[in-house]
């Protein structure tokens, strides 16, 4: 028997159920760890406090435990908090068992190599497009793509991509449960017209992103369908040039279609 079976077996032995308060506790120390994951600057315990909702000394008390268990960092200058090194074995765990990104990775890197261009991977997680997986343009060293970063659906060709091939109320209700804020000069901000932008990528099989989620990007985005052509997720391509991504959008459509066919 394993030391981490044993410690299971042992725990369960004390009571197969956690007590409410238990509970509770384990969801604030978790509120805690995503706010941190998700401030663009680590945060004070005060401003983290006003972040979650939660008491001041409740929010100390969870930093400490979480610092504890190597889930938090806290900068001993200015006692900012980040986050830890112990969610480096979980994230990667999830990334080399996820079968999608397994199957697709040789697939995005061979695209971003006809291309020439940066090739992401996505998938829908909470209400947005989260990032599991990319490769930079050829010329360039490092892979560029945050893993992990959470991109809202209606800005961003990876997720108008998988809006446009599901069935319209499951869009829908997405579109509707979270603000469709501006965050570009040609941000679409208003359902009826995201619904107009669905239908023509549903013809054309392939999303745009100009100007959308940054003044400055330009994507196309195609989505892996699975078995019941349900999109799974989608793949992004990114340029400087929308004309030049439309010209080879073939490449990322064919690229889409053998991926799904590994699903």
């Amino acid at each position: 028997m394993s030391a981490v079976t044993g410690k299971i077996q042992g725990d369960r032995s004390q009571g197969e159920d956690a007590s409410p308060s238990a509970v509770k506790t384990l969801g604030k120390a978790l509120t805690v760890l995503e706010a941190v994951a998700q401030c663009e600057h680590p945060p004070t315990v005060g401003e983290l406090a006003a972040v979650v909702g939660l008491a001041r000394p409740t929010v100390h008390r969870l930093v400490q435990t979480l610092v504890g268990t190597g889930f938090l960092q806290q900068n001993a200058n200015d006692a900012r908090v980040s986050i830890g090194f112990a969610v480096l074995p979980l994230a990667s765990s999830l990334l080399d068992n996820n079968r999608l990104r397994l199957e697709a990775l040789p697939h995005l890197q061979a695209l971003a190599q006809k291309m020439n261009e940066r090739v992401n991977l996505g998938i829908l997680h909470r209400g947005q497009v989260l990032i599991i997986g990319g490769t930079e343009k050829p010329n360039l060293p490092t892979i560029y793509s945050r893993f992990g970063r959470s991109v809202p659906l209606h800005c961003c060709a990876l997720g108008k991509a998988m809006l446009a091939f599901m069935p319209p109320d499951q869009a829908r209700a997405l579109l509707e449960a979270r603000p469709m804020v501006a965050r570009a000069p040609n941000t679409i901000t208003t359902i009826a017209a995201m619904e107009q932008e669905l239908a023509a990528i549903r013809e054309r099989g392939y999303s745009t992103e100009h100007g959308e989620n940054s003044p400055t990007s330009s994507c196309i985005g195609v989505p892996l369908l699975d078995r019941n052509d349900f999109p799974v997720g989608a793949l992004s391509v990114s340029g400087r040039s929308m004309e030049a991504l439309k010209k080879d959008a073939g490449e990322a459509l064919a690229t889409a279609e053998l991926i799904s066919h590994l699903l």
